[in-house]
């Protein structure tokens, strides 16, 4: 194979694997790294938790500064996100300004550690134009053999309940607040 083939070839797996805007995961290779992790923790018998987060109200940002600052906004929240999580962790952009952190080898405990910390920063940092951005976390911890569909949904529904309880918090089992 030639050199200029492989090379192009590598552009299409990262064209297909990473987001744009973000240059982290997209949602399609995020839900392939989970199944794996899911796969390697039913195997090994290793803990698995998944940190589901979303910028908080973050329509507000691009309804009134406009698209181009809601993609900054989003830049620098991904960076924050780089700068705080472990290099075994994996980030993926799972919707608009909603995230996943996949955390191998880590219990509800360790993740709800993180999602704190995370929180934390991104609460104490300074955004460009509109200064001040919070988030809301959603933490499970993936049960042996469970479906996949599941420990999201409890993700999910912890974000939910995160989101209902007034925003800028971290939800997940058991009761962490």
């Amino acid at each position: 194979m030639s050199d200029a083939i492989e090379i192009r070839e590598n552009e299409l797996v990262i064209l297909s694997s990473i987001d744009k805007l973000t240059q982290i995961y997209n949602r399609q290779k995020t839900e392939e790294i989970l199944g794996l992790e899911i796969q390697k923790s039913n195997r090994y018998h290793h803990s698995l938790s998944i940190i589901m987060l979303d910028i908080d109200r973050f329509k507000e940002v691009n309804d009134t500064y406009g698209h181009k600052v809601g993609d900054i906004i989003l830049e620098e929240f991904v960076n924050i996100l780089k700068k705080n999580i472990r290099a075994t962790d994996f980030l993926g952009r799972w919707g608009g300004e909603e995230f996943l952190i996949i955390c191998p080898e880590t219990n509800i405990e360790g993740a709800k550690t993180l999602a704190s910390k995370l929180r934390r920063e991104i609460e104490e940092h300074k955004f460009p134009i509109i200064v001040w951005k919070t988030a809301s976390f959603g933490v499970a911890e993936y049960i042996p053999e469970e479906a996949i569909n599941s420990v999201m949904k409890r993700a999910d529904d912890a974000l939910y309940k995160a989101k209902k309880l007034g925003r800028n918090r971290v939800e997940g089992e058991p009761d962490i607040n």
